[in-house]
């Protein structure tokens, strides 16, 4: 009985013994890919406006970058500025795989203004709060923490999951750049020219009887436009049947009903 405890002890302690070993390889592993990516020189940069990134307007500027290198995300950089502090999150990328997240709370520092008032100076800002998220094949392997959150900025726990939906977003309008290129813009709907849509970057503003209705966020999916408001279920989809300088020919691919805007400069 002493002996197959024995045993069993040494089994168990050898096992944790090569997880803690191969842990610290993937350690390793991820830094050196952090490394080549920080080395490269000449990133293609995507950039999303805020309406295209966030549900809501924050209460600063916000802004979110991603750069590729062989057609491929490497690294996605994420700024939002809150009314105390701006949350910067960089997201790592090998393989098209998340393997790191850096995330930080940095509030703006004080500043006295032409009246003497003490005021926030929002070009200035310190890291209160950092923490350091290290992935591997879909898993958090180790983190790191150090000061203390922003009283009133909510902790952002789901790393995987939000850099994946930012990283679809990107890839969305980096692959499909081009047919994004052509839709900027104005476009009136031919057979009631009171009617009209507008697109800015991945959004769709569109227009009835000359006032604004709503505005939609988009995605295109071999050549298919789909339309749909933020926290809803419903998707409206377009076959994107021409789009050229002049004219914009879309088919609902529920009714089959075809919509042909013109351009207006």
């Amino acid at each position: 009985m002493k002996k197959t405890l024995l045993t069993t002890l040494l089994v168990l302690y050898l096992s944790n013994a090569l997880f803690g070993q191969k842990k610290e390889d993937i350690l390793v592993d991820i830094k050196d890919q952090m490394e080549v990516i920080d080395g490269y020189i000449e990133f293609d940069t995507f950039h999303l406006d805020p309406e295209e990134f966030l549900d809501k307007m924050p209460d600063n500027a916000a802004e979110l970058n991603g750069y590729y290198e062989h057609e491929r995300l490497k690294k996605i950089i994420r700024k939002v500025g809150t009314r105390s502090a701006d949350v910067l999150t960089t997201f790592y990328f090998w393989n098209d795989q998340l393997i790191y997240v850096n995330y930080k709370h940095k509030p703006y520092l004080s500043a006295t203004n032409s009246s003497g008032q003490k005021v926030l100076d929002y070009s200035r800002t310190f890291t209160k709060y950092e923490s350091k998220h290290y992935f591997n094949s879909g898993e958090e392997i180790e983190n790191e923490k150090t000061g203390s959150p922003v009283s009133g900025i909510a902790l952002k726990e789901d790393f995987l999951s939000y850099a994946n939906k930012m990283k679809g977003l990107l890839d969305n309008k980096f692959y499909n750049r081009d047919i994004y290129e052509a839709l900027q813009g104005r476009w009136l709907f031919i057979e009631n020219t009171d009617d009209y849509i507008i697109f800015e970057g991945t959004i769709r503003f569109n227009f009835y009887n000359g006032k604004f209705a709503n505005r939609l966020k988009t995605r295109i999916d071999d050549g298919v436009l789909e339309c749909f408001f933020p926290m809803d279920d419903r998707i409206y989809r377009y076959k994107i049947e021409n789009v050229d300088e002049n004219v914009l020919t879309l088919i609902d691919l529920f009714s089959k009903e075809e919509f042909v805007y013109a351009k207006v400069e």
